[in-house]
């Protein structure tokens, strides 16, 4: 399997990560980090977004954006973590570049709870 793949393996389904506790790493201007350890071995990733943030077109292209870069920047997720990114707003112009670059500044400064070792 070559490592830019994104597999159902590697996606958060809606009873995946209801009724967990999870534990907030970082924020950012429009992300949130949450983590919750898994059994699995494998790094899973999900995104919400509230109705708010815009209209559905807006609201998958930000979903799409966000795990097109978790695909391409897997090593910088937490290892055997589900990781929960909450989108808090919307960007003006909205491009993989931008998103990743945040990502990527919310992954690095990440601190993880004491109730979760990795």
């Amino acid at each position: 399997m070559t490592p830019f793949t994104f597999t159902k393996h590697e996606r958060l389904q809606r009873k995946d990560f209801r009724n967990k506790r999870w534990f907030k790493c970082s924020e950012s201007n429009h992300f949130s980090l949450l983590v919750h350890r898994n059994e699995e071995g494998k790094r899973r990733v999900a995104v919400t977004i509230r109705k708010k943030i815009g209209c559905a077109v807006a609201r998958n292209r930000i979903r799409r954006l966000i795990k097109e870069s978790f695909r391409l920047e897997k090593e910088l997720f937490p290892e055997s973590c589900d990781s929960l990114i909450k989108v808090k707003r919307a960007w003006a112009a909205t491009s993989l570049a931008l998103i990743s670059d945040e990502l990527r500044g919310l992954l690095k400064t990440k601190k993880m709870p004491k109730g979760v070792d990795v």
